[in-house]
């Protein structure tokens, strides 16, 4: 993503934050949302008193869909989450213990990476000020909730949440297996395979937007939401493959999927780009393994535990991919890394 290539803009840091930062915890995708939703409406400080609600309220509803939701043995502020669901705790108490057990770590942790302080600032902590304790929200994050980006990042959270929740449901992330996450082309969504049923568990597209920067994978061009313009679920190597004598990896899988504007799908249809472009492919699988959860065993599943073996596997798919299919196509923009396949 543009953040991780040297162009800082507050939405790709916003974005960095929630796909590399520590997910320890899922209290930083309530959080973040929350704190979307509070910005939108243009104030620029809230108490915790009013951040409270809502922030409970999204990890009540998180604790329904799945029980686990971190890995500590225990939280006293998620219990309080869950005696609230039992009907134990009403709102007043919820909010309380909110207050209280809620925000002790989280907005400290919330703006670190691996790499340490996230290079943009949303808020100010303001918590210990006598006159008026708090958030106070900076310009970079009341921009961000007014700008055209605002809707794919609540999207995007959202989609980042449940794959965590289905790796942790499912220990995906306990040993490098197939696991049984899959794509399915009727609802682009990925889809979770079981003997018993299949389980939607989120958008490829809002799963997948956030490591492109909400750009077309191929002319780089940010997209809006729009039914008739994208952004598109697109098969790197083509779909048509199957219908051919294929032997390389699954391209129905998650590594061969990207997103793209409604003119260059038109214009690629059932083509590989050109080599020149491969690179940025290789790049992005690499991105989604180095976010660490909750893809990144399904794609070592799918390509290769190092990033050697999966230098290999996608040289030799492309390879045997446009033996079958010669024709390729030349994306808009083909700026490598400084790969070569």
């Amino acid at each position: 993503m543009d953040y991780r290539r040297g162009v800082v803009t507050g939405e790709s840091v916003w974005r960095a934050i929630v796909l590399y930062g520590a997910n320890s915890a899922t209290y930083k995708f309530a959080f973040g949302a929350t704190l979307l939703e509070i910005a939108a409406t243009g104030r620029n400080h809230v108490t915790l008193e009013e951040l409270a609600p809502r922030y409970a309220e999204l990890l009540c509803q998180a604790l329904q869909r799945q029980p686990r939701q971190g890995t500590a043995g225990r939280s006293k502020f998620l219990d309080a989450c869950r005696a609230f669901n039992a009907g134990e705790l009403d709102v007043d108490a919820l909010g309380r213990r909110t207050v209280q057990l809620g925000f002790n770590n989280v907005i400290d942790a919330f703006p670190q990476l691996s790499g340490g302080q996230a290079p943009v600032r949303y808020y100010e902590d303001q918590r210990k000020n006598s006159v008026a304790p708090g958030l106070t929200l900076r310009d970079e994050l009341l921009e961000l909730a007014e700008s055209v980006h605002a809707q794919d990042l609540g999207a995007e959270t959202v989609a980042r949440w449940r794959l965590v929740e289905t790796a942790w449901a499912t220990g995906i992330s306990d040993a490098v297996l197939a696991p049984p996450l899959v794509y399915d082309p009727d609802t682009q969504h990925l889809v979770l395979q079981t003997k018993q049923r299949r389980k939607s568990v989120t958008g490829v597209v809002a799963a997948l937007s956030g490591y492109q920067d909400g750009r077309c994978a191929y002319c780089n061009q940010v997209m809006a939401r729009d039914t008739r313009t994208g952004p598109i679920v697109e098969h790197v190597l083509p779909w048509k493959l199957l219908t051919r004598p294929w032997n390389g990896p699954d391209v129905d899988a998650i590594w061969n999927l990207v997103l793209s504007c409604k003119p260059c799908n038109d214009a690629k249809r059932d083509r590989a780009p050109h080599e020149p472009w491969m690179p940025w492919l290789e790049q992005r699988n690499n991105d989604l393994i180095e976010s660490r959860h909750p893809l990144r065993e399904v794609l070592m599943a799918q390509i290769g535990e190092t990033a050697a073996v999966r230098h290999a596997t996608l040289k030799l798919a492309y390879q045997r991919a446009t033996e079958l299919l010669p024709a390729v196509w030349a994306p808009p923009t083909s700026q490598g890394n400084g790969v070569e396949l």
